[in-house]
């Protein structure tokens, strides 16, 4: 006989179950919240240690785009070669970026040289402009020379060519072990996720990953590579001086969604402001190179890009603006690779679907789901 003070067991476990169902996703908002109050300060107080590191997976990235590419040009005859292929794209990487690093620092320096006939062509356009407008002449002449130092400027541009050369060996030392690593990660993936069916599906997204941000470094390293090398020509035809720093500075912004297009039109154009000291010059490069970066970027591009990335162009500018405030010009650069791996990731779980959704172009991101 059933004591009437006691709760059946039944009803126990039913209250319990209820119980659970409605603290579980109570305690999943609160581990959200923390992951990303967590990311966020992560983000923003370890630059220093993430910033390179983010450099370092988008150049191994990049290597291992190349080494695809040169066993594609020799697997017919000798077969894949892996270790090879991804030695020479090493080696491809490091001349490249030492052949950039003697470009920049020759010509800034070659600048640096010629900053007093610059000075002087800046204070003859600022005469001319005092005289036209009836502005102070002498006034004028103070504000702009005193905020327009370009001798500091040029040497601040040293001073940062040679920060920069310094972390980018530490970017290389962490590109070379992620190179001798590679051949473990799927070992270590087998070990870390033991479901069959959940390990093809985090494979499947790491994959896509590499396949997007490949894609997306070899568009923009192709696009870049064009817009600078024309842009070249204009300068070359024009007499601009020092054309191969401001070729390679056009290549660099480029990566950067509309504002590095629109800072690299603008420099080579009052560089030769200031090196012929005359307005038709000016307005022949803004015109020139205007004209280049906007075909490339508007008309060749988005054609060249429009089945890789499906990402909005509101969240471009968005990211670009988000990731520049917290790490600079760095984050500006690594703002487009960020957000697609991130928009990626998103799309492969039911519960961040639609956050996928608001950062792509179409709505369109589908992928194999992973249960929360």
């Amino acid at each position: 006989m059933t004591d009437l003070g006691e709760v059946p067991s039944h009803s126990a476990d039913a209250d319990g179950q209820a119980r659970d169902m409605h603290e579980r996703p109570l305690t999943k908002a609160f581990l959200v919240a923390g992951l990303i109050l967590f990311a966020v300060v992560l983000v923003a107080y370890g630059s220093n240690v993430l910033i390179p590191l983010a450099v370092a997976l988008l150049v191994w990235f990049f290597i291992n785009a190349l080494a695809k590419a040169y066993r594609r040009l020799w697997s017919r005859w000798f077969g894949p070669m892996t270790h090879l292929s991804i030695v020479l794209a090493l080696l491809t990487m490091i001349a490249a970026s030492l052949f950039a690093l003697e470009v920049v620092i020759s010509n800034v320096s070659t600048m640096s040289a010629s900053s007093a006939d610059f000075e002087r062509s800046l204070t003859v356009l600022l005469d001319k402009l005092a005289t036209a407008t009836g502005v102070d002449r002498e006034e004028l002449l103070d504000e702009v020379l005193g905020q327009f130092g370009l001798g500091q400027l040029l040497s601040s541009i040293v001073s940062a060519t040679t920060s920069f050369a310094n972390s980018f060996a530490v970017v290389f030392i962490y590109v070379i072990f992620l190179l001798v690593e590679q051949k473990f990660f799927d070992v270590k993936l087998n070990a870390i996720v033991r479901d069959e069916k959940r390990r093809e599906q985090v494979r499947g997204i790491l994959e896509r990953i590499g396949h997007d941000v490949q894609s997306y470094l070899w568009i923009m390293a192709f696009v870049s590579i064009l817009t600078a090398g024309l842009s070249y020509l204009v300068m070359i035809l024009i007499g601009v001086n020092n054309a191969a720093f401001w070729a390679f500075l056009i290549f660099m912004l480029n990566f950067i969604p509309t504002i590095g297009s629109i800072i690299g039109t603008a420099l080579p154009a009052l560089y030769g402001l200031l090196q012929f000291g005359e307005v038709g010059p000016f307005l022949l490069l803004l015109a020139a190179i205007g004209t280049i970066q906007f075909l490339v970027g508007n008309v060749l591009q988005p054609r060249l890009s429009a089945k890789t990335l499906n990402l909005s162009q509101f969240v471009v500018i968005l990211s670009l603006f988000v990731w520049g405030s917290m790490w600079g010009i760095a984050g500006m650069f690594l703002a487009v690779p960020i957000t697609v791996i991130l928009m990626i990731v998103l799309s492969n779980f039911p519960s961040t679907r639609p956050v996928a959704a608001l950062l792509s172009e179409t709505g369109d991101v589908d992928a194999d789901q992973i249960d929360d």
